[in-house]
């Protein structure tokens, strides 16, 4: 993934964003899904073939991505269409945050890559007293995930991987950054950048956030399970009806508009 300015982007998306460039792989030829895409900074740098942008107020300064205002919850997307979907910094802020796992492994195609990153349940800020106000600023619905309620939560039969990531520099400084970013966001967002530098050297620990690989199995591996599992039933397998969505979405025709046109 390409270093590319920072542009417009808020001192902490930008944080995000190197942590994230650095980790994640798309390929220029995947079909990719950004749930809860904001202000689309993120997906306006990334390089797919396809791709789409989801939020109740979509935005992107990239007209290449098409856009739609739908709920995590209930995706409007046909089941297996996207070879990659991002789901950052999104889960905390929803309620019924299995619902939309489950709607994002759902749009997975067979061998495809959900990515996610959300605050670690330990994660705090400096002072530690403004954590929670910081939280209800942020909207969130709780104050973050240990790593077996993100495996508690998910799907079965994904392959998952997680990655800690500490932000030691990013979370000590980051009511300062406020700060100034009320007074210089270019300059807020170099000081995020420093952080980062800083960060990278010593990534492990518990106390800022968890970046999350969720892999899908394969076409082939999915039809001999699936084979397996009829033998075993001893009842011959039909496949199901095609969903509505298939009929309504179809991405060559999708124009850009903040709804849907179905």
């Amino acid at each position: 993934m390409p270093t590319e300015p920072a542009g417009l982007m808020h001192f902490a998306s930008y944080y995000r964003w190197l942590v994230i460039r650095e980790w994640q792989r798309v390929s220029p030829e995947d079909r990719l899904l950004d749930v809860g895409c904001d202000d689309g900074e993120i997906v306006a740098r990334v390089r797919a073939a396809q791709r789409v942008a989801l939020d109740l107020n979509p935005r992107c300064r990239d007209a290449a991505v098409r856009l739609i205002r739908a709920d995590a919850r209930f995706l409007l997307v046909p089941s297996g269409r996207f070879d990659t979907v991002l789901g950052f910094d999104l889960i905390e802020h929803i309620d019924d945050d299995r619902a939309v796992l489950a709607e994002m492994v759902r749009a997975l195609a067979p061998g495809g890559t959900l990515w996610i990153s959300t605050p670690s349940v330990h994660w705090k800020i400096f002072p530690a007293f403004l954590t929670a106000r910081a939280a209800r600023g942020f909207g969130h619905v709780r104050n973050g995930y240990s790593l077996a309620e993100l495996h508690e939560r998910l799907p079965a039969g994904l392959e998952v991987e997680v990655r800690t990531w500490n932000e030691a520099a990013f979370r000590f400084m980051f009511a300062v950054l406020r700060v100034v970013d009320a007074v210089s966001s270019p300059l807020a967002r170099n000081l995020a950048g420093w952080c980062y530098h800083l960060d990278r050297r010593r990534p492990e620990g518990q106390g800022g956030h968890l970046f999350v690989r969720v892999r899908r199995e394969a076409a082939d591996a999915l039809s001999r399970r699936e084979r397996a599992r009829v033998r075993a039933s001893g009842r011959h397998h039909r496949p199901p009806v095609s969903e509505q969505a298939h009929e309504r979405f179809d991405l060559a025709q999708q124009t850009r508009a903040e709804g849907p046109r179905w």
